[in-house]
């Protein structure tokens, strides 16, 4: 399958979009309170582990969001070669 620049940005822009509506959300909760320790603990690092590899923590996603642009890059620019 060939994909468009344009889907591949597009997926970059959601991927960014996850990542902001993540950092949004976790800074909504108190930083004192055991929901902001819990978030930062668990559902926090899982979602960016999935987006990258852009992340502090140790582990990581056997596929990420960014795996997947990638992908779709190698496969548009297999295509264009095919066009020469």
């Amino acid at each position: 399958m060939s994909y468009s620049i344009e889907d591949i940005e597009r997926m970059v822009e959601i991927k960014d979009t996850i990542k902001e509506l993540v950092e949004e959300a976790l800074q909504i909760l108190d930083r004192k309170s055991i929901s902001y320790s819990r978030a930062e603990s668990y559902w926090y690092p899982h979602i960016l582990m999935e987006l990258d590899s852009d992340h502090q923590w140790l582990g990581g996603s056997m596929c990420t969001m960014q795996d997947t642009i990638d992908e779709m890059s190698e496969d548009e620019e297999f295509d264009e070669e095919d066009e020469d």
